[in-house]
């Protein structure tokens, strides 16, 4: 499956606001179940992950893709 560098940069803002949200509601708000912390941590991280690697895959092919 072949994504976008928008779809890239969304899937990163995606992961660092899920993370930074429940972190926040953890701390401030309520007390979260570790249970659930380990879990949107494990998605965030795959989302960060696959987000750079597609917005770097889609800068290199634009950077190959302009003439010399």
């Amino acid at each position: 499956m072949k994504l976008s560098r928008r779809r890239g940069l969304q899937l990163e803002a995606f992961g660092s606001v899920l993370i930074v949200t429940v972190m926040l509601a953890d701390r401030f708000l309520f007390s979260i179940q570790d249970g659930f912390i380990l879990t949107c941590a494990v998605i965030s991280a795959a989302a960060l992950i696959l987000g750079i690697r597609t917005v770097k895959r889609a800068d290199e092919e634009a950077q190959q893709d302009q003439p010399l």
